[in-house]
Protein backbone atom coordinates (compact mmCIF):
# COMPACT_ATOMS: atom_id res chain seq x y z
CA UNK A 1 0.00 0.00 0.00
CA UNK A 2 1.30 3.51 -0.65
CA UNK A 3 1.79 5.45 1.94
CA UNK A 4 1.09 9.57 1.51
CA UNK A 5 4.64 10.40 2.37
CA UNK A 6 5.97 7.98 -0.79
CA UNK A 7 3.07 9.15 -2.86
CA UNK A 8 4.62 13.44 -2.16
CA UNK A 9 7.99 11.57 -2.60
CA UNK A 10 7.05 9.71 -5.84
CA UNK A 11 5.25 13.60 -7.08
CA UNK A 12 8.22 15.23 -6.07
CA UNK A 13 10.52 13.26 -8.45
CA UNK A 14 8.23 13.79 -11.55
CA UNK A 15 7.83 17.27 -10.89
CA UNK A 16 11.43 17.92 -10.46
CA UNK A 17 12.14 16.00 -13.84
CA UNK A 18 10.13 17.15 -15.51
CA UNK A 19 11.42 20.58 -14.56
CA UNK A 20 15.21 19.70 -15.03
CA UNK A 21 15.95 20.14 -11.54
CA UNK A 22 19.59 18.48 -10.28
CA UNK A 23 19.73 17.35 -6.27
CA UNK A 24 19.35 19.80 -3.73
CA UNK A 25 16.37 21.21 -4.14
CA UNK A 26 13.68 21.72 -1.46
CA UNK A 27 10.06 21.89 -1.17
CA UNK A 28 8.53 24.85 0.06
CA UNK A 29 5.60 23.25 2.21
CA UNK A 30 3.17 25.43 1.44
CA UNK A 31 4.08 27.18 -1.66
CA UNK A 32 4.22 30.85 -0.95
CA UNK A 33 2.31 33.58 -2.89
CA UNK A 34 5.00 36.25 -2.86
CA UNK A 35 3.23 39.70 -1.84
CA UNK A 36 3.16 42.54 -4.32
CA UNK A 37 6.15 44.47 -5.17
CA UNK A 38 7.61 43.15 -1.76
CA UNK A 39 11.28 42.84 -2.12
CA UNK A 40 12.03 42.26 1.50
CA UNK A 41 9.55 39.33 1.15
CA UNK A 42 11.27 38.22 -2.12
CA UNK A 43 14.72 38.53 0.02
CA UNK A 44 13.61 36.92 3.05
CA UNK A 45 14.08 33.27 1.35
CA UNK A 46 17.55 33.89 0.24
CA UNK A 47 18.27 35.65 3.58
CA UNK A 48 17.55 31.87 5.32
CA UNK A 49 20.03 29.86 6.36
CA UNK A 50 18.35 26.43 5.43
CA UNK A 51 18.38 23.18 7.63
CA UNK A 52 19.47 20.00 5.94
CA UNK A 53 15.91 18.84 5.16
CA UNK A 54 13.73 17.63 1.73
CA UNK A 55 11.28 20.78 2.93
CA UNK A 56 12.75 23.95 2.97
CA UNK A 57 12.72 25.42 6.52
CA UNK A 58 14.97 27.94 8.49
CA UNK A 59 17.51 26.38 10.64
CA UNK A 60 16.74 28.35 13.40
CA UNK A 61 19.55 29.98 13.80
CA UNK A 62 21.19 33.40 12.73
CA UNK A 63 19.88 34.65 9.69
CA UNK A 64 22.29 34.73 6.65
CA UNK A 65 23.41 38.55 7.13
CA UNK A 66 23.53 38.70 10.45
CA UNK A 67 26.00 35.61 10.48
CA UNK A 68 27.79 36.71 7.91
CA UNK A 69 27.95 40.51 9.64
CA UNK A 70 29.47 38.78 12.73
CA UNK A 71 31.74 36.70 11.05
CA UNK A 72 33.45 39.60 8.84
CA UNK A 73 33.61 41.74 12.34
CA UNK A 74 35.50 38.68 14.00
CA UNK A 75 37.70 38.57 11.09
CA UNK A 76 41.66 39.95 10.37
CA UNK A 77 42.53 41.44 7.56
CA UNK A 78 45.87 42.16 6.75
CA UNK A 79 47.41 45.38 5.79
CA UNK A 80 46.68 45.37 1.73
CA UNK A 81 43.59 47.80 0.81
CA UNK A 82 42.67 44.87 -1.48
CA UNK A 83 42.43 42.29 0.66
CA UNK A 84 38.96 40.77 0.63
CA UNK A 85 38.37 40.76 4.82
CA UNK A 86 39.51 44.71 4.63
CA UNK A 87 37.08 45.25 1.75
CA UNK A 88 34.14 43.04 3.24
CA UNK A 89 34.88 45.01 6.45
CA UNK A 90 34.47 48.52 4.49
CA UNK A 91 31.24 47.26 2.32
CA UNK A 92 29.77 46.39 5.21
CA UNK A 93 30.21 49.27 7.21
CA UNK A 94 28.76 51.53 3.78
CA UNK A 95 26.41 49.05 4.01
CA UNK A 96 25.02 50.57 7.69
CA UNK A 97 21.94 49.78 9.19
CA UNK A 98 19.77 48.63 5.97
CA UNK A 99 18.09 45.36 5.71
CA UNK A 100 19.95 43.45 3.24
CA UNK A 101 19.01 43.51 -0.19
CA UNK A 102 19.82 41.26 -3.13
CA UNK A 103 20.58 41.74 -7.01
CA UNK A 104 16.99 41.13 -8.53
CA UNK A 105 14.14 43.11 -6.89
CA UNK A 106 10.29 42.07 -7.01
CA UNK A 107 9.64 43.65 -10.76
CA UNK A 108 12.52 41.89 -11.60
CA UNK A 109 11.36 39.12 -10.75
CA UNK A 110 8.02 39.40 -12.19
CA UNK A 111 9.86 40.43 -16.27
CA UNK A 112 11.88 37.42 -15.79
CA UNK A 113 9.45 35.51 -14.58
CA UNK A 114 6.97 36.87 -17.69
CA UNK A 115 9.43 35.98 -20.28
CA UNK A 116 9.83 32.01 -18.73
CA UNK A 117 8.73 29.03 -20.47
CA UNK A 118 5.56 26.94 -20.31
CA UNK A 119 5.98 23.36 -18.42
CA UNK A 120 3.02 20.80 -18.56
CA UNK A 121 3.66 17.38 -17.39
CA UNK A 122 1.53 14.27 -16.45
CA UNK A 123 1.44 12.64 -12.91
CA UNK A 124 0.90 9.37 -11.89
CA UNK A 125 1.02 6.97 -8.38
CA UNK A 126 -0.28 3.42 -8.75
CA UNK A 127 -0.96 2.04 -5.41
CA UNK A 128 1.18 -0.89 -4.72
CA UNK A 129 2.61 -2.48 -1.03
CA UNK A 130 11.33 10.70 4.60
CA UNK A 131 8.68 11.65 6.74
CA UNK A 132 7.72 15.52 7.34
CA UNK A 133 5.49 15.73 4.08
CA UNK A 134 1.65 16.61 5.15
CA UNK A 135 -1.36 15.20 3.87
CA UNK A 136 -4.03 15.91 2.05
CA UNK A 137 -4.48 19.32 3.18
CA UNK A 138 -2.09 21.68 5.12
CA UNK A 139 -0.63 20.66 8.44
CA UNK A 140 -2.52 17.35 8.54
CA UNK A 141 -1.07 14.06 9.50
CA UNK A 142 0.08 12.06 6.42
CA UNK A 143 0.16 8.33 7.79
CA UNK A 144 -3.26 8.06 8.55
CA UNK A 145 -7.09 9.31 8.44
CA UNK A 146 -8.35 10.61 4.89
CA UNK A 147 -4.95 11.50 3.84
CA UNK A 148 -3.68 7.73 4.31
CA UNK A 149 -6.73 6.56 2.07
CA UNK A 150 -6.08 9.10 -0.87
CA UNK A 151 -2.51 8.09 -0.89
CA UNK A 152 -3.67 4.14 -1.30
CA UNK A 153 -5.40 4.78 -4.27
CA UNK A 154 -4.19 5.29 -8.03
CA UNK A 155 -3.58 8.93 -8.26
CA UNK A 156 -3.11 10.36 -11.57
CA UNK A 157 -3.21 14.27 -13.15
CA UNK A 158 -1.83 16.28 -15.18
CA UNK A 159 0.30 20.01 -13.75
CA UNK A 160 0.77 22.75 -15.53
CA UNK A 161 2.41 26.25 -15.05
CA UNK A 162 2.21 29.18 -17.58
CA UNK A 163 5.78 30.72 -16.52
CA UNK A 164 8.41 28.60 -15.09
CA UNK A 165 11.73 30.36 -13.21
CA UNK A 166 14.97 29.83 -12.11
CA UNK A 167 15.61 32.38 -10.11
CA UNK A 168 18.63 33.17 -9.21
CA UNK A 169 19.65 36.89 -7.60
CA UNK A 170 23.46 37.33 -5.82
CA UNK A 171 23.93 39.29 -2.38
CA UNK A 172 23.91 43.37 -3.25
CA UNK A 173 27.24 45.20 -2.15
CA UNK A 174 27.27 44.39 1.89
CA UNK A 175 28.30 41.06 0.49
CA UNK A 176 31.60 40.20 -0.69
CA UNK A 177 32.25 36.46 -1.75
CA UNK A 178 35.84 36.01 -2.12
CA UNK A 179 36.11 36.95 1.69
CA UNK A 180 33.31 34.06 2.55
CA UNK A 181 35.68 31.88 0.37
CA UNK A 182 38.63 32.60 1.63
CA UNK A 183 37.28 31.99 5.24
CA UNK A 184 36.15 28.95 4.35
CA UNK A 185 39.25 27.91 2.89
CA UNK A 186 41.54 28.61 5.34
CA UNK A 187 40.88 26.08 8.80
CA UNK A 188 42.84 27.92 11.38
CA UNK A 189 45.24 31.12 11.78
CA UNK A 190 44.98 34.54 9.79
CA UNK A 191 42.11 35.76 8.98
CA UNK A 192 40.70 34.08 12.03
CA UNK A 193 41.20 35.92 15.16
CA UNK A 194 42.16 33.52 18.30
CA UNK A 195 40.41 35.51 20.31
CA UNK A 196 37.27 35.69 19.12
CA UNK A 197 34.78 32.90 20.03
CA UNK A 198 33.82 32.34 16.22
CA UNK A 199 35.90 30.18 14.36
CA UNK A 200 35.85 28.02 11.15
CA UNK A 201 34.60 25.28 13.22
CA UNK A 202 31.15 27.36 14.45
CA UNK A 203 30.78 28.75 11.24
CA UNK A 204 31.29 26.30 8.96
CA UNK A 205 31.51 22.67 10.99
CA UNK A 206 28.61 20.36 11.74
CA UNK A 207 27.46 22.71 14.35
CA UNK A 208 28.18 25.92 12.64
CA UNK A 209 25.66 28.43 11.76
CA UNK A 210 26.73 28.82 8.14
CA UNK A 211 26.41 25.36 6.99
CA UNK A 212 23.80 26.10 3.94
CA UNK A 213 22.68 28.55 1.81
CA UNK A 214 19.91 29.58 -0.71
CA UNK A 215 20.96 29.74 -4.16
CA UNK A 216 17.62 30.06 -5.87
CA UNK A 217 14.39 29.51 -5.82
CA UNK A 218 11.76 27.96 -8.47
CA UNK A 219 9.11 30.64 -8.86
CA UNK A 220 5.91 29.64 -10.85
CA UNK A 221 3.05 31.69 -12.34
CA UNK A 222 -0.55 30.13 -14.24
CA UNK A 223 -0.95 27.29 -12.56
CA UNK A 224 -3.61 25.17 -13.53
CA UNK A 225 -3.31 21.08 -12.17
CA UNK A 226 -6.22 18.26 -11.79
CA UNK A 227 -5.81 15.16 -10.56
CA UNK A 228 -8.26 12.18 -8.52
CA UNK A 229 -7.29 9.39 -6.78
CA UNK A 230 -9.55 6.37 -7.32
CA UNK A 231 -9.24 5.37 -3.63
CA UNK A 232 -13.16 5.75 -2.21
CA UNK A 233 -13.08 8.08 0.79
CA UNK A 234 -16.33 7.83 3.20
CA UNK A 235 -18.58 10.21 3.54
CA UNK A 236 -16.96 11.42 6.68
CA UNK A 237 -13.74 11.52 5.35
CA UNK A 238 -14.98 13.65 2.26
CA UNK A 239 -16.80 15.79 5.06
CA UNK A 240 -13.25 16.31 6.80
CA UNK A 241 -11.27 17.31 3.56
CA UNK A 242 -13.83 19.52 2.48
CA UNK A 243 -14.03 21.64 6.08
CA UNK A 244 -10.00 21.60 5.93
CA UNK A 245 -10.06 22.79 2.35
CA UNK A 246 -8.94 26.57 4.07
CA UNK A 247 -5.98 24.72 4.65
CA UNK A 248 -4.77 24.31 1.52
CA UNK A 249 -4.87 21.43 -0.34
CA UNK A 250 -1.79 18.72 -1.75
CA UNK A 251 0.98 19.09 -3.53
CA UNK A 252 1.10 22.83 -2.51
CA UNK A 253 -1.28 23.48 -0.14
CA UNK A 254 -1.81 27.38 -0.96
CA UNK A 255 -4.43 29.63 -0.04
CA UNK A 256 -5.32 33.20 -0.62
CA UNK A 257 -7.64 34.85 -3.31
CA UNK A 258 -5.01 34.63 -6.12
CA UNK A 259 -5.56 31.06 -6.16
CA UNK A 260 -8.88 28.76 -6.73
CA UNK A 261 -9.77 25.17 -5.23
CA UNK A 262 -12.09 22.94 -6.51
CA UNK A 263 -12.88 19.70 -4.66
CA UNK A 264 -15.23 17.07 -5.75
CA UNK A 265 -16.29 13.56 -5.65
CA UNK A 266 -18.12 11.09 -7.70
CA UNK A 267 -20.64 8.96 -6.46
CA UNK A 268 -18.01 6.01 -5.20
CA UNK A 269 -16.51 8.61 -3.38
CA UNK A 270 -13.45 9.05 -5.75
CA UNK A 271 -11.89 13.05 -5.28
CA UNK A 272 -11.09 14.97 -8.35
CA UNK A 273 -9.40 18.74 -7.29
CA UNK A 274 -8.62 21.33 -9.58
CA UNK A 275 -6.23 24.13 -8.68
CA UNK A 276 -5.35 27.67 -10.45
CA UNK A 277 -3.48 30.43 -9.75
CA UNK A 278 -3.10 34.14 -11.23
CA UNK A 279 -1.20 34.08 -14.17
CA UNK A 280 0.25 37.66 -12.92
CA UNK A 281 0.87 36.36 -9.17
CA UNK A 282 4.41 34.69 -8.65
CA UNK A 283 4.36 31.43 -6.58
CA UNK A 284 7.83 30.04 -4.90
CA UNK A 285 7.48 25.89 -4.65
CA UNK A 286 11.32 25.40 -4.04
CA UNK A 287 14.51 26.19 -3.33
CA UNK A 288 17.86 25.48 -4.43
CA UNK A 289 20.11 24.71 -1.45
CA UNK A 290 23.88 24.28 -1.10
CA UNK A 291 26.41 23.61 0.91
CA UNK A 292 29.10 25.85 1.97
CA UNK A 293 31.66 24.62 -0.33
CA UNK A 294 29.39 24.42 -3.32
CA UNK A 295 28.35 27.93 -2.49
CA UNK A 296 31.83 29.24 -2.05
CA UNK A 297 32.47 27.62 -5.55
Amino acid sequence: MTSFVELQNRFVAAEFAALGLEPGWQVLQPASLLPLEDEEALWSFFNTIPADSLIYSPSGGDTFFAAYSALIDSLEPISNPLDPIAVAKRRLNEWGQRPPAWSVDYMGLVRQLAAAPHVKFPFISKAESNAGFWGIWGGSASTSGPSAQFAAGNVSGQFEFQHVLRFSPTPSNWYVSSALSLAHGTTSGRPWNPDSPIDWQSTFGPQGNMQRFVAGLLVVSGMKLQYTSNATLSKDDQQLIQANQTEGIWPYYLTGTATSTHIRFNNLGQMTVEITSEEDTPIVIAASVLTAAQFVG
